[in-house]
């Protein structure tokens, strides 16, 4: 329903090449990236959110990624600015953003209820365009 109304995208990445793939098995799941909680008006922004299986991390496969559905969010959504959020500790989600062009702009405490705590993040923001948004 959040998609129909246009609050939330999602992408699967896969892996076509790995073992067991297309033997009646389908691809492998890489990962995935969500743009949620999109709002238009005046705002034009959206939460990113991806995650990497641990086997394909490293590879510059969620630069890519994110990269590409930034370029998404732009051109197809019309937004102008996504936020991402990484706990403390995860450098490597951290280095993926920073490449991407985020900037960290603040520290949020008890963000997010994780493996059964509120934990601390690490928020980030990217400003895609200077447009004026579209009119509604």
């Amino acid at each position: 329903q959040e998609r129909a109304e246009g609050l939330r995208a999602r992408w699967l990445l896969w892996d076509e090449s790995a073992p067991g793939a297309g033997e009646g098995g389908g691809p492998v799941v890489a990962g995935g990236i969500t743009l949620s909680n999109i709002a238009g008006g005046p705002f034009r922004s959206a939460n990113l959110g991806y995650w990497m299986h641990v086997a394909y991390a490293g590879r510059g496969i969620a630069t890519s990624a994110v990269t590409a559905v930034c370029a998404a969010a732009d051109a197809d959504l019309g937004l102008h600015r996504l936020e991402a959020g990484t706990l403390l500790h995860n450098a490597a989600s951290q280095r993926v953003l920073a490449k991407c062009g985020f900037k960290e702009f603040g520290l949020a405490p008890s963000y997010l209820h994780i493996n059964g705590a509120w934990r601390d993040h690490r928020l980030f923001q990217r400003l895609l365009n200077d447009r004026a948004p579209a009119a509604n």
